[in-house]
């Protein structure tokens, strides 16, 4: 048997057949045991991406903290840029913040004036319909008068539709919600300064002696100007008026700045109609509704002024309130004599032609 070259130059590497047998023997096993591992491990592997986690070094601050520091920050910062006192920056701040919603303004005003053009078109048309309906249908039958109002809301349904057409303009549903858009910034600017004057009652404890809950100072911290600041008769800027001069001074710009707001729907009178339809009937009652709610809007400042002493509110926040009332008091004349307002034509009627020899009233 012909033996291997390594054996022949170096016969001492000569390994017995049974050795080469078990080394053969253990190679295989060896083999057999890789692929079995391998197969394992393909089965049981997990993928790494099922074991990673997100960890954040935080939790993260609730939305309502969030609006709380950037208020903060905003007073922070015109008080630094402008370098005036912070009984000047607080009502300057409030106004920077009440201009911001000018845009929001122009928006519901031009949408209020062309929906007023829309109203004095549509009455118009509605006088005009009414009078070709008379000749329409000149019977004086109930079933007559049933038919020819049907006809006129028919009419003008279709009518209004084109005139909403020629002149776009908001849903009347669009329009309030737009205006009380701002009292989220509101309340978020009142409640920091209110926190930076030092006040750690939350909002249910100010008016309620009974619960004793406090707020996180962390959120915002008491700004140390406010107790080194006086203003007039006032020590500082985080105690309340004990004169109520600057409270009862909010109540009385904040009542007419409402009052101007709704005046028009308070002194607005129900149409006489001798007409028993749906239409004439919601048009009554939404002209009372409005009257009742304007009245009660006009009497809302009364009370908070009334809250605002009995919480003992410091002076910080009674300045804030009225920088931001002083500004919507100028804003809105403004924006009507940039604009213009829509002004209240009464509808002409038509002249009846007359039968000969009868004498027109």
């Amino acid at each position: 048997m012909t033996q291997p070259r390594a054996t022949r130059l170096f016969p001492t590497l000569a390994i017995p057949a049974a050795i080469r047998g078990r080394v053969s023997t253990g190679h295989s096993a060896l083999r057999r045991w890789a692929e079995l591992e391998r197969q394992c491990y393909r089965h049981n592997c997990l993928d790494a991406r099922s074991l990673s986690c997100s960890f954040h070094s935080s939790h993260p601050k609730p939305f309502a903290a969030e609006c709380l520091q950037l208020s903060g920050t905003i007073f922070q910062e015109v008080h630094t840029f402008t370098g005036l006192p912070w009984y000047l920056s607080i009502p300057l701040t409030a106004s920077l913040l009440r201009m911001t919603w000018i845009p929001v303004q122009l928006l519901t005003h031009r949408s209020r004036k062309r929906r007023e053009s829309a109203m004095h078109l549509a009455t118009a048309w509605r006088i005009a319909y009414q009078d070709t309906a008379r000749i329409k249908y000149p019977a004086g039958r109930e079933a007559d008068a049933k038919r020819a109002e049907s006809w006129v809301a028919s009419q003008l349904k279709a009518r209004k539709k084109a005139i909403q057409k020629h002149i776009p303009y908001l849903p009347i549903w669009v329009e309030p919600v737009l205006a009380l858009s701002f009292i989220p910034v509101w309340v978020f600017s009142m409640d920091c300064i209110r926190r930076m004057a030092g006040d750690k009652r939350t909002v249910t404890s100010m008016f309620f002696r009974s619960d004793g809950g406090t707020v996180d100072p962390n959120i915002v911290p008491a700004e140390p100007g406010f107790q080194t600041e006086s203003l007039w008769w006032i020590s500082d800027l985080a105690s309340p008026d004990q004169l109520w001069i600057l409270p009862v001074t909010y109540g009385t710009l904040a009542t007419l700045s409402v009052w101007l707001r709704v005046r028009d729907a308070a002194k607005q009178r129900p149409e006489v109609s001798y007409s028993n339809s749906d239409d004439a009937r919601l048009r009554v009652l939404a002209a009372k509704f409005n009257r009742v709610l304007s009245y009660v809007m006009t009497a809302l400042p009364s009370v908070f002024t009334y809250l605002i002493i009995r919480s003992d509110l410091s002076t910080a926040v009674v300045l804030y309130l009225i920088g931001t009332t002083t500004t919507q008091l100028v804003q809105r004349p403004l924006l009507a004599s940039v604009l213009g307002t829509t002004k209240l034509v009464p509808p002409l009627r038509a002249k009846q032609a007359k039968a000969k020899g009868q004498v027109e009233a």
